[in-house]
């Protein structure tokens, strides 16, 4: 009895040993899978929740083989619930939003969301009938003609539904941001870079990006509409500067070369006119190295304080500078006291008049050029001359009524 007692006690406690183990293998194997069928199950069930509107190619990294044959069988297709022929796809029980903006795509405003979209069993994006850019050229046939441009705005290589909205805005040519074109362009572009200046460009102002640049493509350097120089974008609006080039004889030199902007920045300056450096707007002004150093980016500054030498400048008297004597004084005359900026009919670029007191009364100004110098007559005093060969003796022999040293 004690012996079967004790066999039996020895098979019961061998059972419960093999029912341990196998509790313990099994706690191990769902531990070990239990994380990968529940990122599985989250995996299946994200791409059910997204099929409408996105195809995802592979199944997540460590799923398991049947569930991945199982979920790709499932994405590859674009679902759309059944309709019945003829109900639209605009209606109070579906995408009743669609077609209620100032601007609505022509197939949305008719109803023809089929001329865009498979309704079917689809493997693209959307279930559309072609990639977006194939799909916007199939009907807007003319804007391929961007392609053949030189400079093609990076947007447009790809799709149109970066600036576009493919359905409907409430701004023109169903722009996705408005009112104004620069709203759309800001997006991308830094808006702080062209609107933080004191003085801006018209356009810039009223945040018109458009009236300068063609947002597609363009022949020219930065999409602009005008070229190949930038005088023909300039002169496109600021049209009295053409006509006075036209009819004048002399001409500065960066307007031979169709340049505006080393002197006039395009967007906006924090000085007046768009300068992109300082420029003397007066008559008079005390003279100051730092108030002309637009024009000094381009000529010899030496001019301004050396008062003699004979190789800076031909408007010298002999060995005497006569730019140091104008230029260098209390009342010092500046530059466009005497010179016209963009272009005049007498050498070196002299005013015809030019504009003095309050009022603005014009000097007339006379100036013959000879070989070895000129002579200037002004409406308000005899004729004055200058030769650098012979010197003249100067009828005003004005010394400078402050000193001035050499800029570091």
């Amino acid at each position: 009895m004690k012996n079967s007692k004790g066999g039996k006690r020895g098979s019961v406690s061998s059972g419960f040993f093999q029912n341990s183990q196998m509790i313990i293998v099994a706690g191990f194997l769902l531990l070990v899978f239990s994380p990968v069928l529940s990122c599985a199950q989250e995996s299946q069930g994200r791409v059910r929740g997204s099929l409408p509107q996105t195809e995802i190619s592979s199944p997540p990294a460590g799923t398991p083989l049947f569930l991945a044959q199982k979920s790709s069988a499932e994405k590859a297709l674009f679902s759309h619930p059944a309709i019945q022929e003829g109900e639209p796809c605009v209606s109070a029980k579906c995408h009743a939003e669609r077609g209620t903006a100032s601007y609505v795509h022509t197939p949305v405003a008719q109803g023809s969301c089929v001329s865009c979209h498979d309704l079917t069993a689809s493997k693209a994006r959307f279930g559309l009938k072609k990639p977006d850019l194939d799909l916007c050229l199939s009907c807007h046939e003319d804007q391929k003609a961007f392609y053949k441009q030189e400079v093609i705005h990076p947007p447009v290589k790809t799709d149109c539904i970066s600036c576009h909205n493919p359905h409907e805005s409430p701004y023109k040519f169903q722009l996705e941001s408005g009112p104004s074109s620069a709203r759309l362009c800001f997006t991308c572009h830094d808006e702080e870079d062209k609107m933080e200046y004191t003085y801006l460009h018209g356009p810039v102002e009223s945040e018109d990006c458009l009236a300068c640049h063609n947002p597609h493509a363009s022949s020219y350097k930065h999409l602009v509409r005008q070229g190949p120089q930038e005088i023909q974008l300039c002169e496109s609006c600021h049209q009295e500067i053409p006509k006075k080039i036209e009819n004048s004889a002399h001409k500065h030199g960066v307007i031979n070369k169709g340049l505006c902007s080393p002197c006039h920045a395009f967007h906006g300056s924090n000085l007046t006119k768009h300068w992109t450096r300082r420029f003397p707007d007066k008559f008079y002004n005390p003279y100051d190295p730092k108030l002309y150093s637009l024009c000094f980016q381009c000529h010899e500054k030496r001019q301004a304080f050396l008062s003699r030498s004979t190789t800076l400048t031909n408007f010298r008297n002999g060995k005497r500078n006569l730019h140091y004597l104008h230029v260098t004084r209390k009342k010092g005359r500046t530059c466009i006291a005497c010179h016209g900026v963009h272009a005049t009919n007498q050498e070196r670029l002299i005013r015809s008049s030019t504009p003095f007191g309050p009022s603005h009364f014009h000097i007339r100004i006379v100036f013959v050029k000879t070989p070895t110098g000129g002579t200037c007559t002004l409406s308000c005093h005899v004729a004055k001359g200058y030769d650098r060969e012979k010197p003249l003796k100067l009828q005003a022999d004005t010394k400078p009524t402050i000193k001035w040293k050499k800029p570091k």
